[in-house]
């Protein structure tokens, strides 16, 4: 079992590490004027749109993220064996890591077409999160054990 804890935190360990490539990739195309910077005319409706839409994102994404991970990891744990669980254990962190990485991408571009620092800011937090999801052997043993009592 241990063998199969390891497997699925690295795995969890690259999926992270992608996400983070996506943002710096997004950032590249940003400074690369590949997305237009600054295309949104200041204090436009625009720029109202999509500072809204990013900090909707993150406001609602971000503990959505979270709290999606934690209800579907606990709950019903008495049907799923120890193989199920790790299925579901990555399922449920790759929807997570999914929820964090659009709120980040969306706000780094609505960053660069608005040049407002709101985009930036929603993408900081975004990205932090995922620092939070980061895997380790020890919360996924523990995370079985529960499994296990059940």
């Amino acid at each position: 079992m241990v063998k199969y804890i390891q497997k699925l935190s690295n795995t969890l360990k690259a999926e992270i590490i992608v996400v983070w490539l996506m943002v710096v990739a997004t950032i590249v195309l940003g400074e690369l004027d590949i997305i237009p910077n600054g295309m949104v005319l200041p204090h436009s409706s625009e720029e109202f749109w999509l500072d809204t839409i990013a900090i909707t994102l993150t406001i609602v994404g971000v503990p959505l993220a979270i709290k999606l991970f934690t209800l579907n990891t606990t709950k019903g744990l008495r049907r799923m064996n120890n193989e199920e669980a790790l299925k579901s254990y990555h399922i449920w962190s790759a929807v997570r890591l999914g929820i964090l990485c659009v709120a980040a991408v969306f706000s780094i571009v609505a960053y660069y077409l608005t040049m407002s620092l709101t985009g930036a800011f929603c993408a900081l937090i975004a990205v932090c999160v995922t620092v939070y999801c980061w895997p380790s052997g020890d919360k996924i043993s523990s995370y079985l054990e529960g499994v296990n009592k059940e």
